[in-house]
């Protein structure tokens, strides 16, 4: 009983994976090439890399976000992308560790990479994401935005080498026709 009670008080006996206990995964080398000058994200061909490196080596989720516009605001020219895109890469984020990659994969796609989170993890900051992008204003010359949002994600282990970009568009796929804001397993 005082065993429970003690820790519950200091927090040892929460089940719940915080991972700002756990030590931060060493830190790529990130060039100025590396960046997309415009949302400030990795670039996805440097994002592959570094993902392949990740995969081999510890477990993570891999989050596939895509944005849309709900009634047709957003126009698909140029200006009004580049209006939002630095906004959006920064909503994002907002809801991820600085230890993550975020990466512009085009248009209004962009990348995750959840290093060393399980699962249920995966789907808690895919949760904080969508909140986080729903929360924020997005202002074009022809008014607020309201974009709608897509997750597909997948988890995996360090060593075993799979497709994690096709599974996780594959659950993207999946959210956007059954209507659910993320898929992630």
């Amino acid at each position: 009983m005082i065993r429970s009670w003690l820790g519950w008080l200091v927090g040892k006996g929460d089940n719940k994976a915080d991972r700002r206990n756990d030590v931060a995964p060493a830190a790529f080398e990130v060039g100025q090439r590396d960046l997309d000058p415009l949302t400030g994200a990795l670039r996805w061909e440097r994002f592959m890399t570094m993902l392949d490196v990740e995969q081999a080596q510890a477990p993570g989720v891999l989050l596939l976000i895509d944005l849309s516009a709900r009634t047709g605001q957003v126009a698909a020219t140029a200006s009004a992308r580049d209006e939002n895109l630095p906004w959006l890469a920064q909503a994002i984020r907002q809801a991820i560790r600085s230890d993550d990659l975020l990466a512009h994969v085009s248009g209004y796609r962009f990348a995750v990479l959840l290093r060393g989170a399980p699962l249920h993890l995966g789907e808690a900051i895919s949760s904080r994401i969508l909140e986080s992008v729903d929360d924020t204003i997005f202002m074009t010359a022809d008014g607020i935005a309201e974009l709608e949002m897509s997750i597909g994600g997948v988890s995996f282990d360090g060593g075993a080498r799979r497709d994690v970009v096709a599974a996780a568009t594959a659950h993207l796929d999946q959210a956007r026709q059954s209507g659910k804001p993320a898929i992630i397993q």
